[in-house]
């Protein structure tokens, strides 16, 4: 106990992190929990109108570095736009993040209510009937949680790629919420054997789930609006990466939040990708290029506005 409290008070770095850990946390973890099971029992509408409301609030009270990291990356994106335009935007951000965590609480519900509509679903067809593997690509876009189960729904046997969040409360809430859906995609957590089992997966024909606009040590890679393109270590490369050695097709999903709690999810044209760096560097330009200007167009509902770092 002495050593303890000796620690305590000498090493700032491990006190911060015990403070989250028994207090920061729990405090924060019970009121999501509240929250959470709370907004489970309200309709639909109700619930989106709630997440609405507090997401700006929570931008306001307690992610004020997020909210002005937000704000300067749209003064930089979006130099067309006047104050007042960028300034409803963000609020439009927090808004749709708001919705989106609120959603969690009832996400089966939306899917059970069949609140999204495919656009291009054809690209699909000719993949399940070759039983061919498949790369999903997507962004945090709209209710990035509700558009996979509707593409697993034509037939596919889906892995996903995800990496828990601090909270362990709030990762034990969304656990909880994707089971409720039905758990569909097989999840797997980012880690040494990640890669093994994503490859033995493809390697028998089966798809792939995979953000590539992802977090990695406090900066998202992809895309890369003007900075050094990542064809390293980041998802997208190893995306296109795996699918140059099982001969796997990727598909971009782009997922929109339309009013009423309701979404469009639009499938981009397949993509194949031949052996070779020059193969390589030409997907990775592609897609990340088509990743812009989804993005572009829809920044008032990219989650990670805040967590980019220009």
């Amino acid at each position: 106990m002495k050593t303890t409290g000796l620690r305590f008070f000498n090493d700032k770095a491990w006190r911060k992190k015990q403070l989250r850990y028994w207090l920061s946390d729990p405090f924060w973890g019970s009121l999501d929990y509240a929250c959470h099971y709370g907004l489970r029992h309200l309709p639909i509408s109700v619930n989106a109108a709630i997440g609405a409301f507090l997401g700006p609030l929570a931008a306001q009270y307690r992610f004020k570095i997020d909210n002005e990291r937000a704000g300067n990356n749209l003064a930089v994106l979006r130099p067309d736009l006047n104050g007042a335009a960028r300034e409803k935007m963000l609020r439009q951000m927090w808004q749709n993040i708001g919705q989106s965590m609120s959603e969690y609480s009832l996400l089966d519900k939306i899917y059970a209510d069949n609140r999204v509509s495919i656009e291009n679903s054809s690209y699909l067809q000719p993949l399940i009937a070759e039983k061919q593997a498949v790369i999903f690509v997507f962004a945090h876009t709209g209710n990035w949680e509700i558009c996979g189960n509707y593409v697993i729904d034509y037939g596919f046997d889906v892995m996903g790629l995800y990496k828990p969040v601090r909270n362990r409360f709030a990762s034990r809430i969304a656990d909880a919420a994707r089971e409720r859906m039905g758990g569909v995609i097989k999840l797997i957590e980012s880690g040494p054997t990640a890669m093994r089992l994503i490859c033995k997966h493809l390697a028998d024909n089966g798809a792939l789930w995979i953000a590539i606009d992802e977090v990695k040590k406090n900066q998202v890679n992809v895309p890369s609006f003007g900075r050094q393109p990542q064809t390293q270590h980041s998802n997208l490369a190893y995306a296109v990466r795996l699918a140059q050695r099982y001969h796997a097709t990727i598909i971009p999903v782009w997922n929109r939040r339309l009013p009423s709690s309701r979404y469009t999810v639009k499938l981009g044209e397949p993509i194949t990708v031949a052996a070779g760096d020059e193969a390589f560097a030409e997907a990775f330009a592609d897609l990340d290029h088509k990743l812009e200007a989804w993005l572009i167009d829809n920044l008032e509902q990219w989650y990670m506005l805040h967590e980019f770092r220009l």
